[in-house]
């Protein structure tokens, strides 16, 4: 980085060239990446209102800062048009007010986390985010190239590449990014952003590091009760990791799950307090499976070990399609622990 915080500019000639030469200078994620020309990158800028040179954020432990301009070409590279440029800066500014350190520890856990970006607003609508039918496979533009922007600035700014300081030991695809929508209008309950006390008209960001989502595959079950079972019991055993009783959980509960549980009455603060109490193994098991450390203790058998730390932190959200009964269960690795923030609009 130069001492007024501009990145050089390297003239190329030809775009299979210039893709090439991403490749070469180690700045993608394995896929080919759109080059940060100097218009495209002024173009993102100016779409936000921000100097090139401009500090966003830095992280200690690994001395680096980030600058508008090193977000803005990540941006670009990833995919990103302009207008889906708040909802990065959001994302990135969340990471930095939880904990700069954390986008470290994100990126360096041999647990693999991914980062969860769940937007809420009308902003959802302005840059096309899918938030209903396959809100998790590719196809959609912003949810695509959103996560993979964030993904492309924790490689090429903080140096958290795969091997050297990304030491996840089997990775995880989640980390090409998760990024969508909760599908608000179809929502038996509030919007999640207002249940953090947001209002309905603002944008939000919430961030977070996940696990792999695990499906839950409730399709038979008539009743309320029976889908917040079988989810109690999804997060009892997915929940086995170091972690168990120490992580809150995102529960994006499909269209044909939601629609069941409002229509027989269940807010969200009762399915919190239900499944909680459900979703729990004994330390005995644990550690028979290998899940607790410790020698085994007569009182093992009777001890509890809770999938979530309280009910409030299972985070019911709303999205998905209705072509299948099926919702998705995601544990939230503690290195960022769901924090909710503003998207700046352009």
């Amino acid at each position: 980085m130069s001492t007024d915080n501009r990145a050089p500019i390297h003239e190329i000639i030809g775009d299979l060239d210039a893709i090439e030469e991403c490749y070469q200078r180690g700045w993608t994620d394995g896929l080919p990446v759109v080059p940060p020309t100097v218009e495209k990158v002024t173009a993102m800028l100016e779409h936000t209102g921000l100097q090139a040179g401009q500090v966003l954020g830095e992280v200690p432990v690994r001395r680096r800062t980030l600058t508008a301009e090193q977000a803005a070409a990540n941006a670009v590279m990833a995919g990103c048009l302009p207008v889906y440029f708040p909802v990065v800066l959001a994302t990135m500014k969340a990471l930095f007010d939880y904990d700069p350190n954390c986008i470290h520890e994100a990126s360096a856990a041999t647990n693999s986390p991914g980062i969860l970006i769940l937007v809420n607003g009308p902003i959802r609508s302005k840059i096309e985010l899918n938030c209903t039918g396959n809100l998790l496979s590719p196809g959609r533009r912003a949810n695509s190239t959103i996560g993979r922007a964030v993904r492309l600035i924790l490689m090429n700014v903080f140096e958290q590449r795969p091997n050297i300081l990304d030491r996840g030991c089997m990775g995880s695809l989640t980390k090409f990014g998760v990024c969508f929508g909760e599908d608000e209008e179809h929502s038996p309950w509030e919007p999640f952003h207002v249940s953090r006390g947001f209002k309905a008209e603002q944008s939000t960001v919430t961030v977070a590091t996940i696990q792999d989502p695990e499906i839950l595959g409730n399709r038979y079950g008539v009743t309320a009760e029976s889908v917040m079972d079988a989810t109690a019991d999804a997060m009892a055993t997915h929940g086995l990791g170091i972690y168990f009783n120490d992580s809150p959980w995102f529960w994006v509960a499909g269209h044909w799950h939601a629609e069941m549980l409002g229509r027989q009455g269940w807010g969200r603060n009762a399915i919190q307090q239900y499944v909680w109490e459900r979703a729990w193994r004994n330390r005995a098991e644990l550690k028979r499976l290998g899940a607790a450390n410790g020698a085994f203790v007569p009182k093992d058998e009777s001890t509890r070990v809770y999938a979530a730390p309280r009910p409030e932190d299972i985070f019911i959200v709303k999205a998905g399609g209705d072509s299948g009964i099926y919702s998705e269960l995601m544990m939230n690795y503690h290195g960022v622990a769901a924090v909710t923030t503003l998207i700046n609009e352009a």
